[in-house]
């Protein structure tokens, strides 16, 4: 990682003292090897983003089982899990959040389904938009969130080649009435807290 997206990363995790009003939401995490390098920067994006949640606001955490398997080719078999079932323990959503381990691949899609399960009033995905072990597929993604009307925050991770997972993630926000941030923006927290109110 270059130090300009590191300084901006830096920036959204030091962002102002803000509270978001949402009071049901479910964090998807893409905690992959992808991300290996920026575990210190996501986790503590999500803690700042936890330090942010007013007292009665519960938050459960999805992300990936530790285990998985190679496919043929550059397909993966690995499953989404709930990594902390919807609470409002700020000490349990930190420990969710420090057991994370970042290896293996991303079966965003499904992970998606299994928070749209849950009938959350908004998800916050913390992602490339590049998934290789769903079962699911995005379209069937987006057609699940638009149904459930809950809108789809995505915080970008920029992933070099791009591979269209910031395109999905623009469509995803657009299609649900979320949003999609950027976090190499220097903007980027302030539109995060404005997504929560």
């Amino acid at each position: 990682m270059t130090i300009a997206p590191l300084l901006l990363l830096l920036a959204l995790v030091q962002g102002g003292g803000d509270s978001w009003k949402t009071k049901n939401v479910t964090i998807v995490v893409q905690h992959s090897g992808a991300h290996r390098t920026m575990n210190v920067t996501i986790t503590s994006i999500l803690s700042r983003i936890l330090a942010t949640r007013p007292e009665k606001a519960e938050v459960s955490i999805v992300g990936f089982d530790r285990d998985f398997e190679q496919m043929d080719g550059n397909r993966f078999k690995r499953s989404a899990t709930v990594l902390q079932e919807r609470t409002a323990d700020a000490e349990a959503l930190q420990e969710a959040v420090a057991g994370m381990v970042f290896h293996g691949p991303s079966p965003i899609c499904d992970a998606l389904m299994l928070a749209l399960d849950a009938k959350p009033e908004r998800i916050l995905l913390v992602s490339n938009g590049i998934d290789n072990a769903s079962r699911s597929s995005f379209d069937e993604v987006l057609a699940s969130a638009e149904k459930a009307k809950i809108p789809v925050t995505s915080l970008y991770l920029a992933a070099e080649p791009t591979a269209g997972g910031d395109s999905r993630l623009k469509k995803l926000a657009k299609n649900t009435g979320g949003r999609f941030i950027d976090i190499r923006l220097r903007d980027s927290w302030e539109q995060l807290m404005a997504s929560l109110r």
